[in-house]
């Protein structure tokens, strides 16, 4: 197996080969699903593992240490000291989850395929002791379950303040830790201001603050400090605003040199904070298992971890937002070098090859028909889109293909509408098609409440589909559609996203390949639709951004060439009835290469406007489109304008889905792209106004 480590006076992380570990008496084997980089503290181990000689040596603490053993064991126990040899790297991280792979002796709690976190380190498989994990509840991420032991860090930091509902709480450095114990704060009801130098760790939070000088408030309950430090700053400037007899809790790295005179006339209270809570350090407890009695002890590191998992578990706490970047294991050496950027990531998620894990890939067959094979297409839907948009393009796309069947749910629309356009309904219900040996492909253009199930009901039919946006409106939905396309021998799914596919979409791409962008404004100006509409009903149509607005987001991806990493929503609120605009909708979103997406989607405008408006910014150029028909670009000098007079791409979308199906191209997308983008509009839907970024993975 590999493991992350950092050897002594060698700055650079490696991956080590060494063998899987075996769990011995109450310990537990695990494979490592996900892990967390805390970048404060993993720069401290990488730092401490380079100190020279020298530096360790003009340690007050070590030269004391070097007296005592001199004068214990003599020189040559020093020289040792100093000098070691056969030096073990030291390994990296703390932060985990996983799955049970197998037990020692004498574990009762765990069993072979439980899911946990543990402060195992980054590496493919852990043994950790069972004291040491906590079961991760079936309802809770796993990415997100691996921030538990740092969640531990915060919470028992923030226990030791003894603060509850309606305190005052200042913390002191806006890292990870930091972050987690505003979050914590938050939930238990106290008033929280956070304090960093740094813009980023602030972002747009208005309780934030660079110094102490700028907080709103003169005196609070306690205050929490989570900076690392070589300054003592961190505590003078904590009893300036520490109210009388308040606690300075301290979490983070920092020089202890307090001032009597303050410390003595408020009579303030210091403490600092020992990792995960009691226990941690102490052999009786993590090696031999000996739990501390409940009664007086109530909160043990352990008790802790299942404390924030059951935070996590019923949304009152979130890891939204906190996801720096995701990477694969094999490329974790590679983030450290980010940490020495000015913009230093707050924390990093490392995904581990899991193999029972769909990992799936559309796949071109070798074999291709001749040019003049027809695709046997079934319609399922016969509502208004299928009737004035797909099937007059089906027929006009007659060379291509041949339209077989058209089913609906009422059924009286489909025979309508096949009569309509001289179809013969070989095939007039759902199951007909999906049973039919001879259908090639599936159109799914219902109502968006059954999208994920037919699609799964064609992909376990062997059937290529093609589904109408969103391809599903809540997330068990993506994750059913992902477990049978991992069973199936060659799925094929395909998007209606027809903006990508415009001419006017073409061509801005084309240019982007020499001039990449990094920021989108996308404005839709749309119909308003009764409130009773069945796009509105959140349990028919998911909502108007997961039906619509949700191409904005695609763009992006097919623009940036890079998921969407993050996204928030907002509307405005009328405060004094509180009724939500929901009509009015701003959505952001943030890419993983770093660019962004403001999507605007209104339905309260002027009739005169653009339905649709997009302008697209990077590199010194700019795009402004109308309705993906006129177009004007600003490139370097020039100021240029253009005219497309295919719309929207509805057509080449369908001709692009064709050729797909024939294995003449790959498919266009990706399920990665596929899967995050329909998240991402699920997301923006479900927590609009949450105020939060919602993080896709």
């Amino acid at each position: 197996m590999k493991q992350l480590v950092v050897e002594i006076n060698n700055p650079e992380p490696i991956l080590w080969d060494t063998p899987i570990p075996k769990p011995g008496p109450g310990e537990i084997l695990i494979k490592n699903h996900y892990s967390v980089v805390s970048t404060g503290t993993e720069i401290a181990t990488i730092e401490s593992s380079n100190k020279s000689v020298t530096d360790k040596l003009q340690d007050s603490t070590n030269i004391q240490k070097g007296l005592e053993l001199l004068e214990k064991e003599g020189v040559r126990a020093v020289w040792n000291a100093v000098f070691p040899k056969n030096i073990s790297p030291i390994q990296l991280g703390y932060s985990s989850s996983g799955k049970v792979i197998e037990v020692g002796r004498d574990v009762k709690n765990f069993h072979v395929g439980d899911m946990v976190v543990s402060n195992g380190n980054h590496a493919e498989y852990v043994v950790v002791n069972q004291k040491l994990c906590s079961r991760i509840p079936e309802e809770t991420n796993p990415k997100d379950a691996a921030y538990t032991v740092l969640g531990s860090i915060a919470l028992h930091g923030l226990r030791l303040s003894e603060t509850s509902l309606g305190s005052k709480i200042v913390v002191v450095g806006l890292g990870i830790l930091g972050q987690l114990v505003c979050r914590l704060a938050e939930a238990q009801g106290s008033e929280v201001f956070g304090i960093d130098p740094d813009v980023t760790r602030r972002k747009d939070n208005k309780n934030f603050f660079p110094s102490i000088d700028d907080l709103p408030v003169d005196e609070v309950d306690s205050i929490i400090i989570t900076a690392a430090s070589n300054s003592n700053e961190p505590i003078e400037a904590a009893t300036k605003i520490a109210r009388n007899k308040s606690k300075i809790v301290v979490v983070g790295d920092i020089p202890l040199n307090i001032s009597r005179n303050e410390f003595y006339y408020k009579e303030l209270e210091l403490v600092v904070s020992k990792s995960y809570g009691p226990g941690r350090y102490d052999k009786q407890y993590e090696v031999l298992g000996n739990d501390y009695p409940i009664e007086y002890v109530r909160w043990t590191e352990n008790r802790n971890f299942e404390a924030f998992l059951k935070l996590l578990s019923q949304g009152q706490i979130s890891i939204q937002g906190l996801i720096t970047s995701e990477i694969d294991f094999e490329e974790s050496p590679e983030v450290y070098n980010s940490f020495n950027s000015e913009e230093k990531p707050l924390s990093v998620l490392i995904r581990y090859d899991v193999k029972t894990e769909p990992k799936i890939q559309f796949e071109k067959n070798d074999v291709v028909p001749e040019n003049n094979q027809k695709i046997k297409v079934g319609v399922i839907g016969a509502g208004n889109f299928a009737s004035t948009t797909i099937i007059p393009l089906l027929k006009e796309l007659r060379k291509s293909c041949q339209v077989l069947g058209i089913a609906s749910s009422g059924g009286l629309s489909s025979e309508t509408l096949a009569k309509n356009f001289k179809i013969k309904n070989k095939y007039s219900t759902e199951d007909e098609i999906f049973e039919s040996d001879e259908i090639d492909a599936v159109f799914v253009l219902t109502q968006h409440f059954n999208h994920a199930d037919l699609v799964i009901k064609a992909i376990n039919a062997g059937k290529a589909v093609y589904v109408e946006k969103p391809l599903a409106i809540d997330v068990d939905s993506i994750t059913r559609i992902e477990e049978a396309m991992y069973n199936a021998e060659d799925p094929k799914i395909f998007l209606g996203f027809n903006r990508r596919f415009s001419d006017a979409s073409q061509f801005i791409k084309e240019k982007l390949n020499t001039y990449p962008a990094n920021a989108i404004n996308f404005r839709f100006s749309v119909p308003k639709l009764e409130r009773d509409h069945w796009t509105n009903i959140k349990e028919i149509g998911g909502g108007r951004i997961v039906g619509e607005a949700i191409h904005a987001i695609d763009l992006g991806t097919y623009f940036f060439e890079s998921l969407p990493q993050s996204i928030s929503s907002y509307s405005p609120i009328n405060k004094d009835s509180g009724e939500v605009y929901d009509n009015q909708v701003f959505i952001n979103i943030n890419y993983a290469n770093g660019s962004h997406a403001a999507i605007q989607y209104f339905s309260d405008t002027n009739d005169n406007l653009s339905k649709e408006r997009l302008e697209i910014h990077g590199n010194d150029n700019s795009f402004i489109v109308e309705d993906f028909q006129l177009m004007r670009y600003l490139i370097g000098p020039d100021d240029k304008s253009k005219v497309f007079s295919d719309g929207k791409g509805h057509k080449q979308t369908i001709e692009t889905f064709f050729s797909y199906v024939n294995n003449e191209i790959p498919n266009p997308f990706t399920w990665l792209e596929i899967k995050s983008v329909s998240l991402a509009g699920i997301y923006a839907q479900n927590y609009l106004n949450s105020g939060s970024q919602k993080s896709i993975f």
